[in-house]
């Protein structure tokens, strides 16, 4: 008969990415132990989307992607509250113009949107006095920076509470056509699932 080994007894080790556990599927209905990795787990717990070279935007006043298709759709859980984070950095030229953030849903519903958006228009390296801010609490185009010609780095931070499930598709949109406007590598965007309805400490309705 093989010797039983307590969990306590098991080495301790430094956990990668590749290293696998083993889990119960359906633990309430037909449980069957199966396997994963940590990393597989990891990526369950976050959508990211980056810019890994520069991105070109279309130089019009339409509503428009962040984000290349290959990033562009990000899958909400019905039920979860995420936490969103991003850093936009944009370069341009040409027509004065601002520049607004949309979050427009497909299927998904949402009860609360709360962001804490900060922006300034200047080159990189090139430091500013000025700082534009604002509190958005709505999916449709909210606007940003002043009206600028050049470059302007968007960052924000929040909360988005998803009652149905579906998709979300971070937009920009500029006020007035500028002269090749890029999303620049490095910007990036990530929603974090940080509950549902059952963990989440205090009311999201």
């Amino acid at each position: 008969m093989a010797t039983e080994t307590k969990i306590t007894d098991l080495t301790i080790v430094v956990p990668v990415e590749t290293d696998i556990l083993p889990v119960v599927s359906d633990p309430a209905g037909t449980p069957i132990t199966k396997k994963t990795t940590i990393k597989s787990i990891l990526e369950q717990r976050i959508n990211y989307s980056l810019v890994a070279t520069d991105f070109a935007l279309t130089a019009g006043t339409g509503a428009q992607a962040a984000f290349p298709t290959t990033g562009d759709v990000f899958t909400l859980t019905a039920n979860t509250t995420y936490e969103v984070e991003g850093i936009y950095y944009i370069s341009k030229s040409g027509t004065t113009c601002t520049t607004s953030l949309l979050f427009p849903l497909t299927t998904a519903v949402a009860t609360f949107i709360g962001l804490n958006v900060t922006a300034f228009n200047a080159a990189a390296n090139t430091t500013t006095a000025t700082l534009a801010g604002t509190w958005i609490n709505q999916l449709t185009a909210t606007v940003i920076n002043a009206t600028a010609s050049g470059e302007v780095a968007i960052k924000f931070k929040g909360l988005l509470r998803i009652t149905t499930g579906g998709t979300v598709t971070p937009q920009i949109q500029f006020s007035a056509a500028p002269t090749t406007p890029l999303m620049k590598v490095g910007s990036y965007i990530k929603f974090t699932p940080i509950g549902t309805t059952q963990n989440v400490q205090g009311a999201f309705a």
